[in-house]
């Protein structure tokens, strides 16, 4: 059995063969050069760089955590540099708004517990020395 030219087969297309009698890719077909102007393929207009994050809110973050593990003495950096990190990023545009907030708030928080946590022995101590003093 035969594959060529049977009875209700597709057989040759009306333009004279198969794809290379077209023009292919590099005719000269209907569409000219590509125009000039627009825009620099390498570095003209399009999504502007993105803006990095804030290292001194990135510090802050850190210090607000170490704090609470560190009786509080990073706390007190990470107040500084989460207040210093905020004006920086009012005054460029930065990133990190949030974790200089964040940064913030977990050093007043450790600052807080760490003092609540000396005054309670202050008090203990205070409490256990008077008692010693009076005998009992």
């Amino acid at each position: 059995m035969s594959y060529g030219n049977q009875p209700g087969g597709y057989g040759q297309p009306p333009g004279g063969g198969g794809y290379g009698s077209q023009g292919g890719y590099g005719s000269s077909g209907g569409y000219g050069p590509p125009p000039g102007g627009g825009y620099d393929a390498y570095g003209g207009y399009g999504a502007p760089p993105p803006r990095g994050n804030n290292g001194m809110a990135i510090a802050a973050l850190i210090m607000g955590i170490a704090g609470l593990f560190v009786c509080g003495l990073t706390s007190i950096v990470g107040v500084v540099l989460g207040h210093v990190s905020l004006g920086q990023i009012k005054r460029t545009g930065e990133e990190g708004r949030g974790m200089a907030i964040a940064g913030l708030v977990l050093s007043y928080f450790g600052i807080a517990c760490w003092l609540a946590v000396l005054a309670w022995l202050i008090a203990v101590g205070a409490i256990v020395g008077s008692a010693s003093l009076t005998g009992a």
